[in-house]
């Protein structure tokens, strides 16, 4: 997990199309904090009324709706036609990405916060990844949703896992926990399991590159841990209770929080290279698209900001709070809103 997309957006784009979701008369649309996820020109995503919509990427027109048991918070993953996600009522869903029809469905025995990363390995079946309230992060076979293995920690799990390679070539997975350790572990299930003490509660996913983990967690603090020795490579103390999921590039790890400010640290040394200050604070995370980083705001803006020197080269009033992160694909930059409704825009 980076933050990062291959797509390259530049400033200004306009509003190519809107997706109101339905509401009740009277009612105000329920709110999407979900981060969308584009694959196959459909936008998919789900919303806090419980349901899951797959939208045309090109004309914002809808194509299906799935509705689930519970209000959904968290992105959904893609992969080989289909389309995985979890709701707050614990259930993991598989649907067709064609036409929203159910493949399968998993329980587990609490709220699902995080997001669901995959893996498909030459050789193996295709396993999804998933936290849960209940303290388990599950591995299940996506075509079946059978569990392969689940693991037990000291909390709630509200991260989506990342994946690093290990010394040994195969694939690690690595999360925050809310039991404030950045657990490690085989992503077969079999093998040297590590736990890492952050000593704080984290609320969201870590970002990874070139072996180092970057944890921006509750307790004030952003840190750069090495997963092979478990060493910290630097500590900042902030004092910012951290939501959103920090991003990095190649020279800079990008951290936003409650505190206005979206910051640019020198992912080697962690010194602060520039801040770029919001009117009010910044819970969605942001996504490095060229040479800008797209950031949304509470104060209802969605920001192009320049990633060398921090600068704004651009806003759009988008007229209500934004949480979730922005997605991109074909030349399309994807917002959600607090109002219900998805934002496609382009140049």
């Amino acid at each position: 997990m980076r933050g990062e997309t291959p797509e390259r957006l530049d400033a200004p784009l306009q509003v190519a199309w809107k997706f109101e979701t339905p509401a009740e008369e009277g009612k105000r649309r329920p709110p999407i904090d979900a981060s969308p996820v584009i694959a196959g020109g459909k936008v998919f995503v789900g919303s806090q009324d419980g349901n899951f919509y797959a939208i045309d990427l090109k004309s914002g027109a809808l194509l299906w709706t799935f509705k689930a048991e519970g209000p959904i918070i968290a992105p959904a993953a893609v992969f080989a036609e289909r389309v995985y996600f979890g709701d707050t009522y614990g259930f993991v869903y598989a649907l067709g990405t064609a036409d929203g029809k159910e493949a399968w469905r998993f329980e587990t025995e609490g709220k699902i916060e995080g997001g669901i990363n995959l893996l498909a390995e030459e050789g193996d079946a295709a396993r999804i990844f998933v936290g849960s309230h209940d303290f388990f992060l599950y591995c299940l076979n996506a075509a079946t949703g059978e569990v392969l293995w689940k693991h037990e920690t000291g909390n709630y799990v509200v991260a989506t896992p990342s994946m690093v390679r290990s010394a040994d070539g195969g694939i690690d997975l690595t999360f925050g926990g809310c039991d404030g350790l950045l657990h490690v572990l085989p992503a077969k299930g079999e093998g040297a399991k590590r736990e890492i003490e952050i000593g704080a509660y984290v609320a969201n996913t870590s970002a990874v590159r070139d072996g180092i983990c970057y944890v921006a967690h509750n307790g004030g603090e952003v840190v750069a841990i090495e997963i092979a020795s478990g060493e910290t490579v630097w500590k900042t103390k902030t004092g910012i209770e951290y939501t959103a999921s920090p991003a990095v590039d190649e020279k800079r790890l990008y951290v936003a929080g409650p505190d206005k400010r979206l910051v640019a640290y020198d992912r080697v040394t962690g010194e602060e290279a520039w801040a770029f200050v919001a009117p009010r604070a910044l819970s969605s995370s942001p996504v490095i698209s060229g040479d800008l980083i797209w950031q949304g705001g509470m104060d209802g803006r969605l920001y192009a900001i320049r990633r060398e020197d921090g600068s704004e080269a651009w806003n759009y009033d988008l007229g209500t709070q934004i949480k979730a992160s922005p997605a991109a694909s074909r030349g399309t930059l994807v917002v959600c809103g607090e109002d219900g409704v998805v934002y496609g825009f382009r140049k």
